[in-house]
């Protein structure tokens, strides 16, 4: 959010699965968690599906969450930064790649698959204390 001010309660496209909360009638209407992702990807994917049934997502700002980022990825990196990327697949297989041109699903994949090599080279060129997902 760094595009909005933090002070203001906002409508948003989604937030953070860190602190999610939803009424149960929400879960039942749009369903759990898909358990095709692993560790990253799940809440985008939960906001979005939330938003087809005509949920709206809010931001609270008088709300405070600390949440330790990374804190369950610093320990084994490389299968951290892959299951990112792999989320970002999934999400684009799920909801994008049936109404997408093949040529430009071709691009996407080769995209993510990019952005990923990227990450695990960049990863590799530190030190082992610093290494993370990113």
């Amino acid at each position: 959010m760094t595009y909005l001010d933090p002070s203001i309660t906002i409508e948003v496209d989604s937030v953070v699965g860190a602190c999610m909360m939803l009424r149960t009638g929400i879960m039942r209407e749009v369903g759990l968690l898909d358990e095709t992702f692993f560790m990253y990807g799940e809440d985008l994917d939960w906001a979005f599906r939330i938003k087809q049934y005509g949920w709206r997502i809010v931001y609270y700002a008088d709300v405070t969450v600390h949440h330790y980022k990374r804190a369950a990825s610093t320990r084994r990196a490389i299968p951290s930064i892959r299951a990112f990327y792999d989320a970002m697949r999934i999400f684009h297989r799920k909801h994008y790649a049936t109404t997408t041109a093949a040529p430009l699903n071709v691009l996407i994949e080769a995209g993510i698959t990019a952005k990923e090599l990227l990450a695990l080279g960049r990863n590799l060129l530190l030190p082992p204390a610093a290494r993370r997902v990113g």
